[in-house]
């Protein structure tokens, strides 16, 4: 009895294999225990977020909501001093000291393509930045 138990054992063990593998390879899905492989779509290894094209009215609701948040950029600390010098342009890429900000709700709900960008007060400048790459998107005067 002993010395057939183990041999019971594997043939259940290999007909519980070979039954799900010969369902698959006569190609009949619709058999109970049958495996279906699929290729996932492939995933961009450089995601962006979708084009801005801000209007003017945009821009000036960007300016109204901001002008209420304290959150320029100040020199006077040690870790911003090395960005002092940088002069943004639209596709620039930030320096890493300078710490860009999440837009506030009301304009994510607004506007619901900023939810995929920040926003930085430099110079005088709002700044939209890519957070992904760092680069700034577009900008506009402040005030």
């Amino acid at each position: 009895m002993r010395s057939t138990l183990p041999l019971l054992f594997t043939a259940l063990c290999a007909a519980g294999f070979a039954a799900p593998a010969m369902a698959a390879g006569n190609g009949n899905a619709s058999q109970p225990g049958a495996v279906i492989q699929s290729v996932p779509p492939p995933v961009a290894q450089n995601p962006s977020p979708p084009p801005l094209q801000l209007s003017d009215q945009q821009k000036a609701k960007i300016k109204q909501v901001l002008a209420g948040k304290n959150t320029e950029v100040t020199f006077s600390l040690k870790t911003t001093k090395p960005a002092q010098s940088f002069n943004p342009t639209i596709g620039a890429k930030i320096p890493t000291s300078l710490k860009a900000h999440a837009l506030p709700p009301p304009l994510n709900q607004e506007m619901p393509a900023l939810k995929e960008y920040t926003y930085l007060k430099f110079k005088g400048q709002v700044l939209i930045i890519n957070p992904m790459t760092g680069k700034i998107v577009d900008m506009f005067p402040e005030a």
